[in-house]
């Protein structure tokens, strides 16, 4: 098996849930930011780490949102918690049931009944139990009179900002690659199985692998070309990832498609993943063909002189290829 496969389950009966050898950390932990990262340090200071998570995010299941807003699939998710050297990372469905628990009764019949962790840790905003009563100041007096250490981790900031899930989405949706990437300490990352597309870029002279990404509502930053690095099974390629429709030839649905520099393998049916950095260039129309491919050409060169310049910020997510 590849190891970028990841094997996962969600847990739907509460019986079911693992006891708990050191701390166990409460979130959705979606993007797995700087905060969250702070977190997990805290918490692995203190020895073992677990993470318990939901299974969908619960602005699906309360705030009925539509539009896609994930920072990270499931999937992608387990990734970035696992480099961080998580110990295990818990699926609870998010599930009717749970949405309608008390804070408290969230606390005694999953958390220490069922779990019986040394202790818990948090982010400073986060909110649990239903109509999201439960925070901080709730969790430290109930988390004391069950036997609980807790600790509340404060705001980690950027210069003046807060690092937030909220924040990172309104920078992708700009486009603004760097800034989102700051926050989240790590490139952004689109990971999905290779399917057939329109073989328009093989046509072109640059074949693409198209993606088929694991949820509707995995956030897609503003429609253009990417400088990416490419991890492939135990190998990485640099690459430019293009995200959008294809109005120059006619194709107006929006797609994930990644040209790996210098790669000719058939790759379909299995699954990579796209590290994000920079922004090359926002989507453009162009008048015809030729032009379009003049324009990929130089948009190759400055996707490379990029990866050049901030491959470098790359944390250990896999071998560097510079």
């Amino acid at each position: 098996m590849q190891s970028n496969l990841l094997e996962y389950s969600v847990i739907e009966d509460l019986n079911k849930l693992p006891q708990v050898s050191g701390f166990l950390a409460m979130g959705n932990f979606d993007g797995v930011h700087l905060g969250h990262q702070v977190l997990i340090k805290k918490g692995k200071e203190e020895g073992d780490i677990s993470v318990l998570t939901y299974d969908p995010h619960p602005f699906i299941r309360i705030n009925e949102i539509k539009e896609p807003f994930l920072l990270t699939t499931i999937r992608e998710k387990i990734f970035f918690l696992k480099k961080y050297l998580v110990k295990e990372v818990i699926i609870l469905r998010f599930s009717p049931e749970i949405s309608q628990m008390c804070p408290e009764d969230f606390l005694k019949s999953i958390i220490k009944e069922r779990m019986n962790p040394k202790g818990i840790i948090i982010g400073f905003d986060h909110h649990f139990g239903k109509g999201k009563k439960g925070d901080s100041e709730f969790l430290k007096k109930i988390g004391e009179d069950l036997g609980l250490r807790v600790f509340v981790v404060p705001p980690v900031r950027i210069g003046n900002k807060v690092v937030k899930s909220s924040k990172i989405r309104e920078f992708l949706r700009k486009g603004k690659m760097k800034s989102a990437c700051e926050m989240l300490g790590h490139p952004y990352l689109i990971e999905g199985k290779v399917t057939k597309g329109d073989e328009v870029g093989r046509t072109l002279g640059y074949p693409t692998a198209n993606l088929e990404i694991d949820s509707e509502y995995k956030l897609l930053p503003l429609e253009g070309v990417y400088s990416s690095i490419v991890e492939l099974g135990e190998e990485n390629f640099p690459a430019m990832v293009y995200i959008g429709s294809s109005p120059t030839l006619g194709i107006n649905r929006l797609k994930v498609e990644a040209h790996i520099f210098g790669f000719s393998k058939d790759i379909y049916g299995e699954r990579i993943r796209c590290f994000l950095y920079s922004l090359i260039r926002k989507k453009e129309f162009f008048s015809s063909e030729g032009s379009l491919r003049e324009s990929i050409k130089k948009t190759e060169e400055e996707t490379l002189k990029n990866l050049k310049e901030v491959y470098k910020w790359e944390l250990p997510l896999g071998k560097n290829k510079n």
